[in-house]
């Protein structure tokens, strides 16, 4: 497998998510009700992390860390699976970064009713 966003469906509506070459998960977007809403959210992902400013690291009440994705404007455009090491968060912020701007979109969705 290769380094890809994919979009998939997942209840009805269409979501993104930026996979390595081993199949983990590297970000997930929002949901969306549109594939080509879900293309335009990858294309903001792309634009935002041309600064790694915008992939911000977080601390969740578990004591996991997670990063997300923001916008110029401090909107979340994806974030990341929660991880248990702030070593580990920094791996996954390398990996993301290394990937996110040449990762072909694969279109997973299937269903003929979302567009």
């Amino acid at each position: 497998m290769a380094n890809r966003f994919e979009l998939v469906l997942d209840h009805d509506k269409v979501n993104f998510r930026l996979c390595s070459t081993t199949g983990q998960t590297l970000l997930t977007g929002l949901p969306g009700s549109s594939k080509i809403m879900l293309q335009n959210d990858i294309l903001h992902v792309r634009t935002a992390l041309r600064d790694s400013g915008n992939l911000v690291p977080h601390r969740g009440t578990d004591g996991s860390h997670f990063l997300t994705v923001k916008d110029k404007d401090g909107t979340v455009l994806a974030k990341s699976p929660h991880v248990p090491t702030p070593q580990a968060i920094e791996e996954l912020a390398h990996a993301i970064l290394a990937i996110v701007a040449k990762a072909p979109i694969f279109d997973l969705t299937k269903h003929s009713s979302v567009h």
